[in-house]
């Protein structure tokens, strides 16, 4: 398998991160309003509204986010085989036919019932698609833990540098790429919350085009038969 060196690796890492994150961002602010409050990626959030609605016994609530959250682990199953079967260039294209088919679910009467499925199944398979970049696990959908892992390695490169210190600094792109990861994801959710402001016609078709770049850059990778 063909590598790139060091600083090639996290110079694609970081613009495919900034492409995935820049659509997660955006689809999940859209997904807020959409699914009323709720998430189309963050099951973390979901499982706490899922509590609260138990607790408070608003039934038809917590069924919902049960639905949610079995879609989005059933979905991400999937991915993972689909992954494995054909590579992350299905997978990309995959999320791009979930974006053209919630667009079309919009126009219909069922289009919240349909947003509940299609949604987190986008995100599903974005998740499940690429979560490794230059060697490390970053999950471009849910960037608590890349927050972390920026905040980390950064410590561990200010620790590295002190007199005498044994800590070995972390690799090329340890501190980049998980910040890259959280300015992608609030530029497109600020992006996201615009186009409901100003009421954007199909929302969800304007994020194609950088699918269909990030698709082909990731295809030629695997034809390649370098690291996607």
């Amino acid at each position: 398998m063909a590598e790139l060196s060091p600083s090639s690796s996290v110079r694609v890492s970081a613009r495919r991160i900034l492409v995935l994150d820049l659509l997660a961002g955006y689809v999940d602010a859209l997904g807020f309003v959409y699914l009323g409050g709720l998430f189309a990626s963050a099951m973390t959030g979901n499982t706490t509204h899922l509590a609260a609605a138990l607790v408070g016994g608003i039934w038809p609530h917590a069924l919902m986010l049960l639905g949610i959250l079995g879609t989005f682990f059933v979905v991400a199953m999937l991915a993972t085989l689909a992954r494995l079967r054909w590579q992350a260039a299905i997978g990309i294209a995959c999320v791009g036919v979930l974006l053209g088919a919630t667009q079309m679910a919009m126009l219909t009467p069922w289009h919240r019932t349909l947003a509940l499925v299609l949604l987190p199944a986008l995100m599903a398979v974005q998740g499940e698609t690429i979560a490794r970049f230059s060697g490390s696990a970053i999950q471009t959908i849910v960037i608590t833990s890349n927050l972390l892992k920026c905040a980390s390695a950064l410590a561990t490169s200010l620790a590295a540098r002190w007199p005498g210190s044994t800590v070995k600094p972390p690799p090329p792109g340890a501190a980049l790429l998980p910040g890259l990861s959280w300015l992608g994801f609030a530029a497109g959710a600020l992006c996201g919350t615009l186009a409901m402001a100003w009421h954007v016609p199909l929302p969800f078709i304007w994020p194609l085009p950088l699918l269909v770049l990030l698709y082909l850059d990731i295809a030629r990778a695997e034809a390649h038969n370098a690291p996607p």
